[in-house]
């Protein structure tokens, strides 16, 4: 509704915040004092479980929820982004490219949101795991006092709603002077925000894993602080860091409610032209849309499967 009430708003968020507050301090006081250190940089493994008789029901009901959950609405969605009509089901004369060709090449509006879609959600991955990694080493090496609550705020937007946390962004950063709403930096900023305790875990989990003591010989050879982040923490993490990028790339580029609120004219993402085209009842070209979002996510994850390894998105022991 407007005008925008962003003092009830902001309201309705503090019970969300205290949540966040006792499970943040409950979490801390279970398994704060819990911890392993090695020299890989890894997290952990996988421990299987026999499950003996029940294996195969349990396959089979693993199928089943997936296949509902992932696979049924992915044909589905295909099957209206190669139809002419989706109502009509599949059938060999009711396929098409058009759907696809008008997004790519005619409607200029959706060839500027997939590009900014792309562009935004890149920049927020690296932004979030720059800061995550630096805000990771603060805490684990506690180099300053408060580190809890550092660790505390980096992990607080999980929790609060995309809505909301637009609606702080909008309060605070769309007045004069910064005047940045509908901005490609408001976006990424929110993004980057909204997706920090993505990169802050993997980062966490990375550095815990590894021994102070391999900084502090390097530092006992005369090297830096900086130096030793360079040459020892960077080379183990890489890996984790990867993983970590494509954890916030990929929800960060469909990510709507904090982009709905927060897009202006040449800033749209595909996400909220999705929204749009399903009030205007465009199915076909909505799930063309949705399927170049849907293909691009995929090639992305499995180059991450590839080239890190399949368990880069496994989250990691805490």
């Amino acid at each position: 509704e407007y005008p925008v009430r962003v003092e009830e708003a902001a309201a309705y968020s503090i019970p969300l915040l205290l949540i966040t507050i006792l499970m943040f301090w409950l979490q801390r006081s279970l398994v704060g004092r819990k911890g392993f250190a090695a020299v890989t940089g890894k997290g952990g493994e996988r421990r299987p479980i026999r499950l003996g008789a029940w294996r195969w029901p349990m396959l089979f009901y693993a199928l089943f929820v997936g296949s509902l959950s992932v696979l049924l609405p992915m044909l589905v969605l295909l099957q209206a982004a190669f139809a002419k009509a989706w109502g009509r089901g599949f059938s060999l004369d009711n396929l098409t490219l058009r759907n696809f060709e008008y997004v790519l090449f005619e409607q200029t509006q959706a060839q500027q949101a997939i590009l900014n879609t792309f562009l935004y959600a890149g920049a927020a991955a690296f932004a979030a795991i720059g800061l995550a990694l630096a805000i990771a080493y603060v805490v684990s090496r506690r180099l300053v006092p408060g580190t809890n609550v550092l660790a505390f705020l980096c992990m607080a937007p999980f929790v609060i709603p995309g809505i909301v946390l637009a609606i702080g962004f909008y309060a605070a950063y769309a007045p004069p002077p910064l005047a940045l709403y509908g901005t490609a930096l408001m976006m990424i900023l929110a993004f980057t925000t909204r997706f920090l305790p993505i990169a802050y875990t993997s980062a966490a989990a990375g550095m815990r894993s590894i021994n102070p003591e391999m900084e502090e010989a390097v530092r006992i050879l005369g090297g830096g602080r900086l130096l030793a982040i360079r040459k020892v923490l960077a080379p183990l993490l890489k890996k984790s860091l990867a993983g970590a990028w494509i954890l916030v790339f990929i929800p960060a580029a469909r990510e709507l409610s904090s982009a709905i609120f927060l897009v202006g004219p040449n800033t749209r993402v595909i996400s909220v032209m999705l929204f749009d085209l399903s009030e205007e009842g465009n199915f076909e070209v909505l799930a063309a849309l949705g399927a170049i979002l849907l293909v691009v996510s995929v090639l992305i994850a499995g180059l991450g499967f590839r080239v890190i390894g399949r368990d880069f998105m496994l989250r990691r022991n805490q």
